[in-house]
């Protein structure tokens, strides 16, 4: 199959109208569900897997493919309005683009998604039709050793973090992975540190604790201020206009990272859109002229990480078509629908069915340029919620936000575990740690841990299996110069700052 094959494949189909409304419908609810927190892709599959066995399967993957689309755009805005991440992915998004927000700079941090979403799916579908056949092959390269490197590399991302306060940083790290350890033993599978508590056996729910820590404990401490939302974000009409481009060009870079990594990232089983998120913003302060405004509302850091976890969808694609492997939850259900309709899983499954390549890359496509015509005034609908009386907007917010804990496994201790990881969340803020840090150490930990032990079961329990392989040596010494390099130009950014004269 040559390279214009898929596309010119993929453009054929879109000459359906089933396909366009059902790309539309998908587009919509994805944006929707991306804002509501806790839904996320999975969630939002399962709630339409049911209606896809009536459609053809043309279109619904057409269909499923263009809510992870929608999602992915959709859960930057809650993360930049509010402070609430949709998914553990958007926890880099919250971090610049919450700041920028309370700025009064909603527009431009709302402007950089946006650009970076669009540019991020487009990009990687390209990417995806040029590289799906070599990819697939190199995807069978990619096991727990490797994933572990992956993880490793995120860790990086953590420190990256703690600029201000390395020591606060890694104890909010260290914090959040003690967390994320709660639970089920990943390979023998006992209960430990549940200290006799039968409803933390299987471990926390990590959207709870991830939203408390990170939007519950951001909204108490509003509710204890006095000021309102309107006097610094989304006041006046100009609050609501699209940025120019010239204020988001120096962020474009970032976003061409981003694309990249996600779509390489997005496509080794077991990664997905967080991984493919933390190293794209690693790389992003790498590469970035002022690395220090990363964390402090750097557009660079929204681009980059927006990009990232658009483009990993197309890359998730890869292994899940091509070689019957789904990467993420997501993609398992995309493969549960496929099933259903006769199709199996596996790398013949393009060559004998290359239509469902097609139209994986018509919904991509098709559901892009919805989001071109709807994304922007879907955001300045809840970018003009903020102008509300704040002490409404906070009660709602916390409302909303505690209803969406409660819907996803219909347990109250989530929501109790939820409010006690405001609370802690909210002490953090207000003596110097990094909440995000700690956010992200609970999502990493469980996963780091996992690749970990499994990749030394492998070999005996013997770490050689780290040095051996040539893809996880490969990560693991990047992963090493990343630090090194972060590091040096740590110190040489504070002997800048020391030898900056003061002004009286």
């Amino acid at each position: 199959m040559d390279l214009l094959t898929p596309f010119i494949g993929g453009l054929s189909l879109l000459v359906d109208p089933w396909v366009w409304l059902a790309v539309f419908a998908g587009t919509i609810f994805g944006v929707l569900s991306g804002a509501m927190p806790g839904i996320g892709t999975t969630l939002a599959y399962g709630l339409v897997l049911p209606f896809t066995f009536a459609m053809s399967p043309i279109v619904s993957v057409a269909f499923l493919l263009s809510i992870t689309v929608g999602v992915g755009y959709g859960n930057s805005i809650p993360a930049i309005l509010m402070g609430i991440p949709g998914n553990p992915a958007a926890i880099l998004t919250v971090i610049d683009g919450h700041t920028l927000h309370k700025q009064g700079k909603s527009s431009l941090a709302l402007g950089v998604s946006f650009v970076a979403a669009l540019g991020g799916q487009l990009f990687s579908i390209a990417l995806f039709i040029l590289l799906v056949v070599p990819l697939m092959s190199a995807a069978y390269l990619f096991s727990f050793p490797e994933i572990f490197a992956l993880y490793t590399f995120g860790f990086i991302a953590l420190i990256s973090l703690a600029a201000d306060n390395l020591v606060k940083g890694l104890m909010s790290a260290a914090l959040g992975i003690s967390i994320g350890l709660v639970g089920l033993d990943p390979i023998n599978r006992v209960p430990r540190m549940d200290f006799g508590f039968r409803e933390i056996r299987s471990g926390f729910e990590e959207v709870a604790l991830v939203v408390g820590i990170l939007a519950l404990s951001e909204l108490f401490r509003s509710a204890r201020q006095i000021f309102q939302w309107g006097d610094k974000a989304a006041n006046g009409a100009s609050a609501t206009r699209f940025p120019p481009f010239s204020e988001i060009r120096p962020a474009i870079p970032a976003m061409l990272n981003g694309t990249v990594v996600g779509t390489f990232v997005g496509a080794i089983p077991g990664a997905g859109a967080t991984p493919a998120a933390m190293i794209s913003y690693q790389t992003a302060q790498m590469m970035s002229k002022e690395p220090e405004k990363f964390g402090k509302g750097s557009i660079e850091g929204i681009g980059s990480n927006e990009a990232a976890q658009n483009a990993s969808s197309s890359g998730e694609l890869i292994p899940t078509l091509g070689l019957g492997i789904p990467v993420t939850g997501s993609m398992v259900l995309l493969l549960a629908a496929l099933t259903v309709q006769g199709f199996v899983p596996g790398p013949l499954m393009t060559r004998n069915a290359p239509e469902l390549l097609f139209a994986a890359i018509a919904g991509l496509l098709a559901s892009t340029l919805f989001l071109f015509a709807t994304g922007w005034p879907m955001a300045r609908m809840m970018l003009r919620a903020v102008r509300l009386d704040r002490q409404v907007v906070v009660v709602l917010a916390i409302a909303m936000t505690l209803l969406g804990i409660y819907a996803i496994n219909d347990k109250i201790f989530d929501v109790y575990v939820a409010i006690a990881a405001g609370f802690v969340g909210y002490f953090m803020l207000r003596h110097g740690y990094s909440t995000a840090t700690a956010a992200l150490g609970i999502f990493i930990g469980a996963q780091f841990e996992r690749s970990l032990r499994i990749g030394l079961n492998m070999n005996e329990n013997s770490f050689a299996v780290f040095f051996s392989r040539p893809v996880t040596m490969a990560v693991l010494g990047l992963a090493l110069a990343v630090f090194t390099w972060g590091f040096i130009k740590r110190v040489q950014m504070k002997r800048r700052i020391a030898a900056t004269p003061e002004v009286d």
